[in-house]
């Protein structure tokens, strides 16, 4: 967990620690096993990969609550030649496993036997759990203080669903602790892709013209300082960095969506605090909204490279178009990008808006706050 105390939800690093506890129990013979269905296999068309997380934070609820292990099924993202190997099919395949290797072997070699469920060893997520939030830590929603903003005012109690919105954060941030190692590859990709030019003219100019010599720097070995100290650092990025999350296409049917001039009327509001800002990391399923960006002098704009919408259609269309594999590595490299920026200006009814604040109230970011430019859906409450 980065930051102070302060700069994270309430217990974040309490929170964290239990639930650590409960996925990596002494000894897996012994314990009993939720086993966590994607949901959108069973709304294939009408479901994303933000609106799936929030379904699992309800699954991990029903675990922590009954004191078992949450072990997830066969994940359809994983689900192509990219995870390769025992993360084939598997969530650790973009992160690190939701539970110890054992017990994860454990409820996989369970499952396959009908007396472990009867006996209760291993059940489904009853969907008639609802939405209940655990009370093994108190409300300590009720501590959380205001830093989303919606029309100039801050939103003491996010559309009366901070108790939910604080448990969410939570499985969140404990299922996205650490990327794979094959998601840190694709990572990297993308930071090259966006920023490598930057930086390597940031490097150049703090050499006298002929002092360069590309082989003496290729061969460099990082020093005790380097490897020990600023190695905390993590890559490079153009800091400080907006993240701007721009929602549209078939989100009309819930939400009221916003052309990305009010997105960018809400970053202009931060260069009046911060005017060292220029840089965006710009998020977004719409081509039209990348064209705009080119006509906003003064800011840098980033992005992944990878074809948008062109003109409306639905969103399960798009991500089909884009094939299993290049959608759900977009998604994720594009999570972790936004969560790791300075500031953020999104759209709240947006599930993957609010999954960007999830991670960013959980990584020390809580007091860089939220612009958005409309309130929850009713999804979300």
């Amino acid at each position: 967990i980065l930051g102070g105390d302060e700069e994270n939800l309430p217990l974040t690093r309490l929170v964290q620690h239990d639930l650590w506890l409960n996925q990596h129990p002494k000894d897996c013979s012994n314990a009993r096993f939720l086993m966590a269905d994607w949901f959108s296999e069973k709304a294939p068309n009408s479901i994303g990969v933000g609106s799936e997380l929030v379904y699992l934070s309800a699954m991990f609820s029903m675990a922590v609550m009954q004191k078992r292990v949450l072990v997830t099924k066969a994940y359809h993202g994983a689900n192509h030649s990219g995870c390769l190997g025992f993360d084939h099919t598997r969530w650790s395949c973009y992160f690190v496993p939701e539970a110890s290797s054992e017990c994860i072997a454990r409820a996989l070699e369970l499952s396959s036997r009908k007396e472990s469920w009867d006996q209760g060893l291993l059940i489904d997520f009853d969907y008639n759990h609802g939405w209940f939030v655990p009370r093994l830590w108190g409300e300590p929603w009720k501590r959380i203080q205001p830093s989303v903003e919606l029309n100039g005012i801050l939103m003491q109690d996010v559309n009366g669903n901070n108790e939910r919105r604080w448990w969410r954060a939570q499985v969140f941030r404990y299922l996205m602790r650490f990327p794979s190692e094959y998601l840190c590859n694709l990572l990297n990709v993308a930071r090259n892709e966006a920023f490598g030019e930057a930086a390597a003219r940031l490097i150049l100019k703090n050499y006298p013209q002929g002092n360069w010599n590309s082989n003496n720097h290729s061969s460099h070995s990082e020093s005790p300082m380097e490897a020990n100290v600023w190695s905390s650092y993590g890559p490079w990025i153009p800091r400080p960095l907006v993240s701007i999350h721009v929602r549209q296409g078939d989100k009309n049917i819930d939400m009221e969506v916003h052309p990305f001039k009010d997105y960018m009327k809400l970053a202009t509001r931060l260069r009046k605090k911060f005017p060292h800002i220029t840089g965006v990391w710009l998020s977004t399923e719409m081509q039209s909204v990348i064209d705009e960006s080119r006509e906003y002098e003064g800011w840098n704009f980033f992005f992944t490279d990878i074809k948008r919408q062109v003109g409306g259609i639905r969103m399960a269309e798009y991500m089909a178009s884009l094939g299993k594999r290049k959608n759900f590595e977009n998604s994720y490299v594009n999570l972790l990008m936004a969560a790791d920026c300075d500031f953020f200006v999104g759209v709240l009814g947006s599930t993957w808006s609010y999954a960007i604040d999830c991670l960013r109230m959980t990584s020390g970011k809580v007091k860089a706050g939220f612009l958005t430019v409309n309130p929850v859906n009713m999804f979300l409450r």
